[in-house]
């Protein structure tokens, strides 16, 4: 099995990979390792601001939402039973 994977160009055992990679070459020109996790840190936190700013929108549209109820609620209560005099 191992003769017809030779035969396409397959090479035996794996390829020894460096522990620490300190830049990346390509088609393009992508910069070193510290650059790119940089970057990857800065839209990581972009994205977690981003979802807390949505979190907090929805929140307080959740809370002057049940604000209005309260006020109703309270009204109705008033309403229909007022304090009683001891």
């Amino acid at each position: 099995m191992v003769g017809w994977l030779l035969k396409w160009g397959a090479k035996k055992g794996p390829k020894k990979v460096s522990e620490t990679i300190t830049s990346l070459k390509g088609k393009y020109n992508i910069g070193s390792a510290d650059k790119i996790k940089s970057k990857a840190a800065k839209a990581k936190l972009d994205a977690a601001k981003f979802n807390l700013d949505r979190t907090f929108s929805k929140t307080d549209k959740s809370l002057k939402k049940l604000k209005k109820s309260v006020k109703k609620t309270e009204n109705l209560v008033k309403h229909y039973y007022p304090p009683k005099d001891f």
